[in-house]
């Protein structure tokens, strides 16, 4: 009954994914929960001495950075010791740093101490936090490990990246002096940033409390939430693409929420053209309506928002797959899982992949890691 039961969790998630394949509001799209201009979401994770740290602790900064991170994960350690390097400059300036492990939802005592083996190798100077149960990690909707999000005044959200990609230390360092008032704000990387809209107080009320609701798994409350955001503030992408989210998973038990999907999407698109998740989510609503031209359109526009957006990848890797493209479609796969590689759902949306190629032993030995993975969690 226990392994039945398992079992029916793990589906039920696969599908709600399948449908939100996109996942939730950011143009840069390293968190599905968190979108720039919006705050980051609190959290309470202790340190290796096991005292407690608040991310509220870090409202009055100006500059923040907050690293997701894995010993598993080489990407990580790269980061890890160029944020030592940012905070050993920029430090009695004002910046702070947090790195959350995410190493496993149930770390064991050598998982402890490989993190701790690997923190001290790197002479970190700043907190390394221990995201037990990985509640956190999903509360922002990591997408890669690592994933970065650097906060301003109020720990609101300002810049962010996924994969650590090889423009990430001088973006990051451009940034920070942005944020201690070093630099002049009409540098090219802080005019991007400054340029995020800012959401009414309505909209903004509204839509976290949406968010809120969704996380605590209430969809049905979150929807009209949303709905009011969005009315309010119909500029800003971030409600609708959140509303998208919740009406995809609730379309399982009513198929007309996918149109009502489609038309949040996009207005998400209409308000922010270049937001990787509202597109990708668009061309996810086009691929379960069956229009895989329009479904390619829209996966291709948000690949070149972001080339190292997971659900995009894995997305095109079914699109592909079907045409019978095995070979560029197993390229994609490969880019999403090296992003996350102890993801579960990610294994199992490319063992849908494969079976679009009809390459049924791939398949089911993408289906068994993502079981293998998802009895970890």
């Amino acid at each position: 009954m226990v392994k039945r039961a398992k079992a029916g969790k793990f589906l039920a998630a696969l599908f709600v994914f399948c449908c939100v394949f996109h996942a939730a509001p950011k143009a840069a799209a390293a968190f599905r929960n968190v979108q720039t201009g919006t705050e980051a979401p609190v959290f309470k994770l202790t340190d290796l001495s096991g005292n407690e740290v608040s991310l509220d602790s870090f409202k009055g900064d100006n500059a923040v950075l907050v690293v997701f991170w894995a010993t598993w994960s080489a990407r990580s350690l790269d980061e890890l010791r160029d944020v030592q390097k940012l905070v050993a400059d920029y430090g009695p300036k004002g910046l702070k740093a947090v790195a959350v492990n995410v190493e496993h939802e149930h770390a064991t005592d050598d998982d402890m101490r490989t993190i701790r083996d690997k923190a001290a190798s790197l002479n970190l100077t700043y907190p390394v936090l221990l995201d037990k149960g990985l509640e956190t990690y999903r509360n922002y909707g990591v997408v890669a490990v690592p994933s970065t999000g650097m906060l301003g005044a109020g720990n609101v959200l300002r810049f962010d990246f996924n994969g650590y990609p090889s423009s990430a230390f001088l973006d990051m360092k451009s940034q920070v002096e942005e944020l201690l008032g070093m630099k002049p704000k009409e540098t090219a990387v802080a005019a991007k940033a400054d340029t995020s809209h800012k959401p009414t107080r309505t909209a903004l009320l509204n839509y976290n409390l949406g968010r809120r609701l969704y996380a605590f798994g209430m969809p049905d409350k979150a929807e009209p939430k949303l709905k009011s955001a969005a009315a309010a503030d119909p500029k800003w992408a971030a409600p609708n693409v959140l509303l998208g989210e919740v009406l995809l998973s609730r379309s399982r038990k009513d198929p007309g929420k996918v149109a009502e999907a489609r038309k949040a999407f996009e207005a998400a698109v209409a308000a922010e053209e270049g937001n990787v998740v509202a597109r990708t989510g668009l061309a996810r609503v086009y691929w379960l309506s069956g229009q895989a031209a329009d479904a390619e359109r829209e996966a291709d526009a948000a690949l070149k928002g972001n080339a190292a957006y997971p659900p995009v990848l894995l997305l095109r890797a079914s699109i592909l797959a079907r045409k019978g493209d095995l070979p560029g479609a197993e390229k994609r796969i490969r880019e999403a899982i090296e992003l996350n590689p102890r993801d579960p759902l990610s294994h199992a949306l490319a063992g849908r992949a494969y079976e679009e190629a009809k390459d049924l032993v791939k398949a089911a030995a993408m289906y068994r890691k993502a079981w293998e993975l998802n009895g970890e969690h």
